[in-house]
């Protein structure tokens, strides 16, 4: 039996970490150019998010939107955060996204330059004296701009941050007993057939006029995840292997474990798999990335929207962390509708639940939609 892999927080740390506040972190700063927007960057980004609508595929489509030309999904932005808190400044420790507050300004559009630049906002010890293991909280603000100078968007997220091994890591399963969940041949056959109830609004115009307060959203349906999305969808902004990686060993020991082929390997590969992280992490399988819900509520957002609507806001909370393998499903209600000048607000509630009818995610949106 492998020890579960165990790394500590110290004082130090944290206080190196506080140090950070407002320290401005860019793109140029974390190896990575300034990235311009092609037609295949959004065909890839919507099939991450199997989210292929014409208005992110088809320039034809796109050209007879209200946008002109083919977009990006909304919520991409959290792709831009360039500070990774468990490696830049806790290496080791176990991320795990708490929330999430996000404001978009116009859409990422095929030709646009995307700048950003990130920053520790708040820093937060949130260790509990009933369950032993360090726990961190930290904010970072990442902001998007395109080479004009214009605003895209802003994404706050809340990390927490988790000593590896420790009884605090362990709670975050709680509920969900020693393994994964498994899905029936019945659960598989019953998903492929709700898949298939999707709907979405496209060129069919949605008017503020005709939405009331109480309108639901038509459920979106994600998953099961499978492994294959566990890994980074970016670029690695600091791991490249070779001698690169025998470096970051002599720096950063505690960011490596030794895998099955006796090869050190980064720590956060243990993340991706439920064999590794029941092995090296003594845990019942590996967690998901809460970051792909707000894509998730953006797509349901889409569908019931259609290509004239975009979404202005979104504050989540994520309370309950899902595994690979798990089912979430995005809901949404309106709550209210106003104008803004010649803008027609609508305010929505949204919720995401996993196949255990859980509820893993709560939240309020703001969406803008054409009037008549």
């Amino acid at each position: 039996m492998t020890n579960p892999i165990k790394t500590t927080i110290t004082d130090e740390q944290i206080k190196e970490v506080q140090a950070q506040v407002g320290v401005v972190n860019s793109s140029v700063k974390k190896e990575q150019a300034d990235s311009e927007i092609k037609r295949s960057t959004v065909r890839t980004w919507a099939v991450l998010n199997a989210d292929m609508r014409p208005l992110y595929m088809d320039p034809d489509h796109a050209k007879e939107s209200p946008w002109g030309t083919i977009i990006a999904p909304a919520a991409i932005i959290l792709s831009y955060e360039r500070i990774n808190p468990g490696v830049d400044f806790l290496p080791g420790a176990f991320p795990v996204l708490s929330k999430a507050q996000l404001n978009f300004d116009q859409p990422i559009r095929v030709g646009d330059m995307i700048v950003s630049e990130s920053e520790i906002t708040q820093v937060e010890e949130l260790t509990s004296a009933d369950v032993p293991g360090r726990v961190v909280s930290m904010a970072i603000e990442t902001r998007v701009k395109n080479s004009d100078g214009q605003a895209v968007g802003t994404a706050v997220q809340d990390w927490h941050l988790y000593e590896r091994g420790s009884e605090a890591q362990r709670a975050l399963y709680d509920g969900r007993g020693d393994d994964a969940h498994m899905h029936s041949q019945e659960d598989i056959e019953a998903l492929g057939a709700e898949y298939k109830t999707e709907e979405q609004r496209g060129a069919d115009t949605l008017y503020w006029d005709d939405v009331s307060e109480g309108d639901e959203l038509q459920h979106l349906l994600k998953g099961p995840t499978t492994r294959i999305r566990a890994g980074d969808r970016r670029n690695s902004t600091w791991y490249w292997g070779h001698k690169q990686g025998w470096d970051e060993m002599d720096d950063h020991p505690e960011l490596f474990f030794t895998n099955e082929n006796g090869i050190l390997e980064p720590v956060m590969a243990t993340d991706w798999v439920h064999h590794r992280a029941q092995r090296w992490g003594g845990l019942p399988g590996a967690l998901e990335n809460a970051a792909d819900r707000p894509n998730y509520l953006v797509q349901a957002l889409a569908n019931w929207m259609g290509d004239a609507g975009f979404p202005a806001e979104m504050s989540l909370d994520f309370p309950i962390q899902s595994m690979i393998g798990d089912v979430t499903r995005s809901y949404g209600r309106v709550t209210a509708k106003n104008m803004s000048g010649d803008k027609g607000i609508v305010q929505l509630e949204v919720w995401q639940t996993n196949q255990l009818d859980q509820t893993i995610t709560t939240g309020t949106t703001t969406v803008v939609l054409p009037t008549r």
